[in-house]
C-alpha cells in the first residue's frame, strides 16, 4: 500500500513538473507576443501619423494642381489670343510690305517716266537748235567720231584723294557711275559719294540706315535706282537711293548674310554662313525658296553663263558652285586649292574671277568649267575671308587687294603682272574690295583703316 501511495506522489510530482513546464514556456510566449503587440502598436502609431502627413501633402498637392490647372487654362486662352493677334499682324505686316512695294513700283516708274521725260527735253532742244541744212552738222550725227565709243582701260598712275569713308572698317566700294560711289562698313550704314570735277575729293551725298550689324556687300539695279546691302545682322535690305528710304528688309537666315546680289530684276539672292542660299522675291518680301549647302558661302555672283537663271557661290569648303536657280542642286562644282572669298564674272557672263586664300585668283570659263589661268604674285597675300578681287570695266586686267596695302593689277590674257599701287605706307593695312570706274579711269580701293583710296 505504502509503495502505491510513494508511486501516486511521484506520477503527481512528475504531472506538476510539466505542468509548471508548460505554464512557464507559455508565459515566456505570451511576454514575447505582448512585446511584439507593443512595437506593432507604436509602428501603427508610426504609421498612422505618416498617413495623416501624406493626407495632408495630398490635400495641398490637390489644391495646387487645381491652382496650375486654373492657371494653364488662362495661359492657354491667353496663347490663342495672342496666335489669333499675330496671324492679324502678319496679315496686317504682308498688307504693309504689298503696299510697300507698289509704291517702290510706281516711284520706280515715276522715275523713268522723269528720266523720259527729259530725255524727250533734251532731244525738242537739240532739235529746235540743229540747223538741218548744215551738211556737216548732219554728217557728224551720221559719221560719230570712233573714238568717241571706244572704252579702254587705264592702269592708275597717282593718288587723286584718300579719305575717311565710315566710322569703321570699310567693307565694300562700288562705283554707281562714272563720278558717284558707294561705300559700306562695319559701323552699319551705307554712304553715297561723289567726287569732284578735279578728281581731288568726295562729298558724302546721302547716308543710308537701318542696318544693325556691319554691312559686308553691296549692288545695285542697272539703272542705279536701288541699292542692296548684305549684313551680319542676318538680313539683306533694299534702298531707293534718290529718295534714301529703306524698301524692303529681306529675313529669314539665322547667321550672318555674306552676299547678296539683285536677281533677274525682280528679285534677290543671297548667301550665308549658316550654309544656304536664298531667292527672295522684291514685290512680297517673301522667300521663294531655299538651296541647302552644307558649307558657308563667302560670296555670290549673277549675270553668268547663258541664262538668266544662272547663278555661282564661292564656299569655305574650296567649292565655287554653279546654279540654275530652277532646280535645289548645284549644275557643276569646281574645287580650287582653299577656300574660296569672291567672286566677280565678266560682262560677257563667260567667265568668273574667283579669289581664293591660297594666294592665288583662277579664271573660270563658265561654258565648260575649266580653268582657263592662275593670277600669283610674290608678295600678294589675301586679306581675309571676305576680301575682293574684280574684273577692270572692259575685262582687260583682274585685281585683287593684298594685306599689305598693295593692289596687285595683272593682265588678264597674258597673266602678267602689270602693276602694283600701294593705299598706305603701312604695310598692315588690308585692303577689303576694289571697284574700277566704268569709264576705264579711277580705281577705288577700301580698307580696314576706315579709308576709301582713288587713283587715276
Amino acid at each position: 500500500m505504502k509503495s502505491k501511495n510513494d508511486q501516486d506522489l511521484i506520477d503527481a510530482n512528475r504531472k506538476l513538473a510539466d505542468s509548471e513546464a508548460r505554464h512557464s514556456l507559455v508565459a515566456s510566449q505570451r511576454d514575447k507576443l505582448r512585446k511584439e503587440v507593443g512595437v506593432m502598436l507604436d509602428k501603427m502609431k508610426t504609421l498612422e501619423e505618416e498617413l495623416a502627413d501624406l493626407r495632408e501633402k495630398n490635400t495641398a498637392i490637390n489644391t495646387e494642381r487645381v491652382a496650375l490647372v486654373a492657371t494653364c487654362n488662362f495661359l492657354t486662352e491667353k496663347k490663342t489670343q495672342l496666335d489669333t493677334e499675330r496671324f492679324q499682324l502678319l496679315n496686317k505686316i504682308r498688307e504693309l510690305q504689298e503696299k510697300s512695294a507698289e509704291y517702290m513700283n510706281a516711284e520706280i516708274a515715276l522715275q523713268e517716266e522723269r528720266a523720259q521725260l527729259r530725255i524727250r527735253e533734251q532731244i525738242a532742244r537739240a532739235t529746235a537748235d540743229l540747223n538741218l541744212n548744215d551738211d556737216r552738222v548732219l554728217a557728224s550725227f551720221e559719221t560719230p567720231e570712233a573714238d568717241e565709243f571706244m572704252m579702254t582701260d587705264v592702269l592708275p598712275s597717282e593718288v587723286k584723294f584718300r579719305m575717311t569713308a565710315h566710322e569703321g572698317e570699310v567693307h565694300d566700294v562700288e562705283w554707281m557711275s562714272d563720278d558717284m560711289f558707294a561705300t559700306a562698313g562695319s559701323d552699319s550704314k551705307v554712304r553715297i559719294w561723289r567726287v569732284s570735277p578735279n578728281k581731288t575729293d568726295a562729298t558724302k551725298v546721302s547716308t543710308l540706315t537701318g542696318c544693325v550689324g556691319p554691312i559686308n556687300r553691296l549692288d545695285y539695279d542697272a539703272q542705279r535706282h536701288v541699292i542692296l546691302a548684305s549684313s551680319n545682322d542676318k538680313t539683306c535690305r533694299l534702298w531707293n537711293v534718290d529718295s534714301q528710304r529703306l524698301l524692303s528688309t529681306f529675313s529669314g537666315h539665322s547667321d550672318k548674310v555674306s552676299a547678296a546680289r539683285l536677281f533677274q530684276s525682280h528679285n534677290v539672292i543671297s548667301g550665308s554662313a549658316d550654309r544656304t542660299i536664298r531667292q527672295w522675291d522684291i514685290s512680297s518680301i517673301r522667300c521663294l525658296r531655299s538651296y541647302l549647302v552644307g558649307s558657308t558661302i563667302f560670296d555670290i555672283a549673277t549675270g553668268c553663263g547663258t541664262s538668266q537663271a544662272n547663278f555661282i557661290s564661292s564656299h569655305f569648303d574650296k567649292k565655287v558652285r554653279f546654279w540654275d536657280a530652277r532646280s535645289s542642286e548645284p549644275t557643276h562644282a569646281v574645287e580650287l586649292g582653299q577656300k574660296v572669298s569672291s567672286l566677280d564674272v565678266s560682262l560677257d557672263g563667260l567667265q568668273v574671277l574667283a579669289s581664293c586664300r591660297d594666294d592665288t585668283l583662277s579664271l573660270i570659263d563658265t561654258r565648260n568649267y575649266g580653268i582657263i589661268h592662275l593670277y600669283s604674285a610674290e608678295q600678294y597675300k589675301t586679306s581675309c575671308d571676305s576680301t575682293r578681287a574684280i574684273f577692270s570695266s572692259t575685262g582687260e586686267f583682274v585685281l585683287a587687294g593684298s594685306s599689305s596695302s598693295s593692289v596687285y593689277i595683272w593682265n588678264t590674257k597674258s597673266t602678267k603682272l602689270e602693276k602694283v599701287v600701294r593705299t598706305a605706307r603701312d604695310d598692315s593695312n588690308q585692303i577689303m574690295s576694289l571697284s574700277w570706274n566704268p569709264s576705264g579711269r579711277g580705281l577705288l580701293a577700301c580698307d580696314r583703316q576706315k579709308m576709301c583710296t582713288l587713283w587715276r
